[in-house]
């Protein structure tokens, strides 16, 4: 072997174990990304359900209430065992018509039902999700 290669494999398996570093680096990084992001996907199918169940729970209380429909005008759901950590807050607005009511006397009233479920605990956080869906009923 010649004096001038001498070291060569040195350079050479400090270059490779620089180059599988780096590459582990990357790999942990995106792993860790992805892993957030799967969170937060989480976090938003959890917060949609949850403003689901609360336009359920409205429509509910509009239809199957009896004699009259009860809209309350803001009301916020009990804790959800099923979904912990999410607040529900839902709205209900009666719009008179003049449709008749067929069977029966009076008119036709419309009722927009509105959910929106928070999971997190400050709007400005990474962490928070919030989701509202929005519901038509007539009675």
């Amino acid at each position: 072997m010649k004096a001038s290669q001498d070291g060569f494999a040195l350079v050479a398996a400090i270059v490779l174990v620089a180059v599988l570093a780096a590459l582990a680096g990357f790999v942990a990084s995106m792993i860790g990304g992805q892993s957030a992001g799967a969170q937060l996907e989480r976090m938003s199918r959890i917060a949609e359900r949850a403003a689901q169940t609360g336009v359920e729970w409205g429509g509910f209380r509009v239809v199957r209430s009896s004699p009259a429909a009860v809209c309350p005008a803001s009301a916020a759901l009990p804790p959800l065992a099923a979904y912990p950590g999410v607040s529900v807050a839902v709205t209900c607005t009666a719009f008179a018509t003049s449709e008749p009511r067929i069977p029966g006397p009076g008119m036709v009233t419309v009722y927009q039902v509105s959910a929106t479920a928070s999971y997190g605990l400050v709007p400005a956080n990474a962490d928070y999700v919030q989701r509202t869906r929005m519901a038509i009923y007539s009675r």
